[in-house]
């Protein structure tokens, strides 16, 4: 594992005393570059090999962060560095034009949050486009090709939001506007399927749930859509706490103006029209990675099952599983779970324990027949009480009786048992199926965080159901449904023969 490098802050103080205090609090978290002119800043960040994590206004005025020369500049050449403004403190009308122009990404006031500052220049650090990826599983974007860019105003006083929309019909035609009444109204409207809903503008004083919960919640299911927040009380702790913790696009003052809000909506429109391309390139990108890693890992364990099994089944029982595993749908993968990938300790710990299960699960084996069992032998055996109500045996164990424990495992994950057997007897062969489909997780070829034992021991199961089918000269059918399997097992019996 490489050594750990601090992020890299920059620091521009507007006095002696707020470049101390800054200091003090993050010097062990962070690389701290401190400068007291503009210039020295920009200097330093077209010498540095990468851009900083983040650039920190300490000790300065809101009034003065609205005009500044060198906020500005990082906002158009440098994107991708966090803009955040401490300040002694804010005054709402100050904070409303900062979000305008667009100069800043977080402010804080005295007195300070250390942890709060410290989490948000953290999570900049991480989220740098030198590590690269996916934020986690967002809902794919609507395909609303040909479609007009829809506007929704929410607030709880629905005869001035009718009104409002009445003004901004008549003064435009290149967007819709829809109306909600409450919060759980607006997250109606945004859960109707190709609703090409591209802003929400909500009052933060509602009834239930408030405007910025609502904001917080689109910000995790719906990231493309802008957020604008909007209140008729100067609340500025609200304001602030929606910038830095909510990221809003805008804090809009009461009383609404359709004059005012007109060019506020057109621009929060091209904003989503860039956060759905930018969302969309990359999903492709992280899919991309995905496959190239799911690849990877199915070569694994190929490579590590196939000693453990030669002397038992074929290879063809081994990639018939599998297939099997990697025809079962998976959630998209993230950019934690990439990341999590990169470090090969889990990517190897999750071939070890599934290998090390096999092991264990094959030790208990004994009395293969290649011939098949007999027909009233076999029959019991699912017909008859579940393998975990008989009595307990010392390994070894038959491989039906594996079997039998193996199928058990995965119907009691599913949620079902022995009774939704459905068996099918005729003179040489048996059919055996779960009348319902299982309930099957993608665990060994998903994207991964960390490693589930329940998921990874139903797995094992599903692989010595395959295993023990083929001992028994039998075979398993299996059709993936979403995360669903369709599973049935076919064995050959001896007829008339109860051993």
């Amino acid at each position: 594992m490489g050594h750990f490098h601090s992020p890299a802050v920059l620091l521009r103080y507007h006095s002696e005393e707020a470049k101390q205090t800054f200091e003090a609090l993050f010097a062990q978290d962070f690389s701290i570059h401190a400068f007291s002119s503009d210039e020295a800043v920009l200097e330093h960040i077209v010498a540095a090999e990468a851009p900083p994590a983040a650039l920190v206004i300490a000790g300065c005025e809101t009034s003065t962060a609205i005009n500044s020369a060198l906020l500005a500049k990082a906002r158009t050449q440098y994107p991708t560095v966090l803009r955040v403004l401490i300040t002694e403190r804010v005054i709402l009308s100050e904070l409303v034009a900062l979000l305008d122009t667009q100069v800043i990404d977080r402010c804080f006031e005295q007195p300070l949050d250390p942890d709060l500052i410290r989490s948000h220049l953290l999570t900049a650090a991480l989220t740098s486009p030198e590590l690269s990826g996916q934020t986690k599983h967002q809902p794919s974007l609507p395909n609303t090709e040909g479609q007009r860019p829809v506007v929704l105003i929410v607030d709880d006083e629905p005869a001035a939001t009718k009104y409002l929309i009445r003004q901004l019909e008549h003064l435009q035609d290149e967007f819709s506007l829809l109306s909600a009444d409450t919060a759980e109204a607006a997250l109606e409207h945004l859960r109707t399927p190709g609703a090409p809903i591209a802003v929400v503008m909500t009052d933060q004083r509602m009834p239930g749930m408030q405007g910025k919960e609502l904001l917080d919640e689109l910000r995790q299911s719906h990231p493309a859509v802008v957020r604008i927040l909007t209140s008729a009380w100067g609340e500025v702790d609200v304001a602030l706490n929606a910038v830095n913790e909510g990221r809003i696009f805008r804090y809009q003052k009461k009383p609404w103006q359709a004059q005012t809000l007109l060019p506020l909506f057109r621009e929060a429109i091209a904003r989503h029209s860039e956060l759905a391309s930018a969302l969309d390139n990359t999903r492709c990108e992280t899919r991309k990675r995905f496959a190239e890693l799911r690849l990877q890992r199915h070569g694994r364990l190929l490579d590590h099952l196939r000693p453990i099994l030669s002397s038992q089944v074929p290879d063809t029982t081994l990639n018939a599983f599998l297939d099997t595993v990697a025809s079962i749908d998976h959630l998209p993968a993230a950019k934690a779970h990439l990341r999590a990938s990169q470090d090969m300790h889990l990517e190897q710990e999750l071939v070890r324990r599934f290998c090390d299960r096999v092991r264990q699960e094959l030790s208990r084996l004994e009395n293969i027949v290649p011939a098949g069992p007999g027909q009233s032998r076999m029959t019991s055996l699912f017909s008859g009480t579940p393998p975990q109500e008989r009595a307990t045996s010392s390994p070894p164990c038959s491989p039906a009786e594996l079997l039998g424990q193996a199928l058990n495992t995965l119907l009691v994950s599913s949620g079902l048992d022995w009774s939704h057997l459905v068996l099918t007897e005729s003179r040489d062969q048996l059919h055996v199926a779960p009348e319902q489909p299982l309930r099957i997780y993608s665990h060994l070829l998903a994207p991964l965080t960390r490693l589930s034992d329940p998921l990874l021991e139903q797995q094992a199961a599903l692989l010595m159901l395959f295993v023990t089918t083929s001992l028994l000269g039998g075979d398993v059918s299996a059709e993936a449904d979403g995360q669903c399997l369709h599973l049935a097992i076919t064995l050959p019996v001896l007829p008339g023969s109860g051993n």
